[in-house]
């Protein structure tokens, strides 16, 4: 005769349980609904949710980026209705969305952060396309969504702290909808409106700012209003012809694009410095970082041709020295320019 098995988790204070169910995945929380009675609706107090196109769809997204089969969207908004409809807690801490389509479905994309809102969200995660900018070839067929700033709560009112938004359209008057964000990352964004150099200065708690594959933006400008602004990353922006930094607290700047100008107003926390551009001069723009930023510690210019390599490794060289308080005046290394073949 067999002997039951005790279920001594299942004994366990609810707060446990939800701390326990919070920790799988979305796939595994859900499966734990047939453990037994006690654990049928632990997976509904979830407090992190997160839904990835290729978690829930099991076939592979079409080749075609930008298109995707309906019978595919319908299952995969199915699968996530179905969970917000059912879901018992009174707060979301994290919500991500990873999906192929978007603002064909754009509806549906707005309750979603409805719900998220309405819950207290403090990191929004939002993804709408499957393919890599990098690899795209007709950016004309992708189905930018266009984020809903509206939806936000106004200033202290809001409790997000974090937005990530990819292959969207944002416009750019959010004016204080964005004011509690330390974190913002924007990944193949197209700014829209009255796109002003200055339209991240409402943007007072950020401390980190990352804009990769953004265009409609030709001017950025960090003022004094960003005190809290550490973390500034700026990576092959389209369009984009100058930055002008003013940011006290600013501790790490990180370019990588065309060629554009820079402009080091007050920097005066600046401890690292990277910069990448297509047709820079390496030996001469180092040469004039070096000469208006003497505080860096960590300062890397490099060129993103591969033959330039060997120049590349000098430079390295010279902020590795940089790091360790070493003088390393770039006249001191001349000899070992002459010896790099270019």
């Amino acid at each position: 005769m067999r002997r039951k098995c005790k279920d001594h988790i299942g004994k366990l204070p609810d707060d446990v349980l939800h701390t326990i169910v919070s920790l799988l995945s979305m796939r595994d929380a859900v499966r734990t609904s047939v453990l037994s009675h006690r654990w049928k609706n632990m997976y509904a107090y979830m407090s992190n949710l997160e839904f990835n196109w290729h978690d829930i769809i099991s076939t592979p997204a079409d080749s075609t980026p930008g298109t995707v089969c309906n019978s595919k969207v319908h299952y995969f908004l199915a699968r996530l209705e179905r969970f917000l409809a059912c879901h018992l807690g009174t707060k979301v801490v994290s919500f991500k969305v990873s999906c192929c389509f978007g603002n064909t479905y754009g509806l549906h994309i707005n309750d979603w952060i409805s719900f998220a809102i309405r819950k207290g969200v403090e990191n929004l995660d939002l993804a709408f396309t499957c393919d890599k900018p990098a690899e795209r070839i007709d950016w004309r067929i992708i189905d930018y969504y266009h984020f809903p700033t509206q939806l936000l709560l106004h200033g202290e009112e809001s409790k997000l702290r974090h937005l990530s938004l990819r292959s969207c359209t944002l416009q750019s008057d959010f004016f204080d909808r964005f004011s509690t964000l330390s974190t913002l990352v924007l990944c193949d964004v197209n700014l829209a409106g009255h796109v002003e150099p200055h339209m991240f200065s409402s943007c007072s708690n950020l401390e980190c700012l990352t804009l990769q594959w953004c265009f409609g933006l030709e001017r950025l400008c960090i003022g004094d209003s960003l005190h809290r602004l550490k973390v500034l990353v700026v990576s092959l922006c389209e369009g984009l012809k100058g930055i002008e930094l003013s940011a006290t607290n600013l501790t790490s700047f990180h370019y990588k694009g065309d060629d554009i100008e820079l402009a080091f107003e007050r920097v005066p926390n600046l401890g690292e410095l990277y910069v990448m551009m297509k047709d820079t001069n390496v030996v001469s723009t180092f040469a004039q970082l070096e000469k208006e930023l003497p505080h860096v510690k960590s300062m890397t210019v490099a060129k993103s041709r591969a033959r330039k390599k060997k120049l590349e490794n000098f430079v390295w060289l010279l902020g590795s020295l940089k790091r360790a308080n070493m003088s390393c005046s770039l006249f001191l290394f001349f000899p070992l320019v002459f010896h790099c073949r270019l």
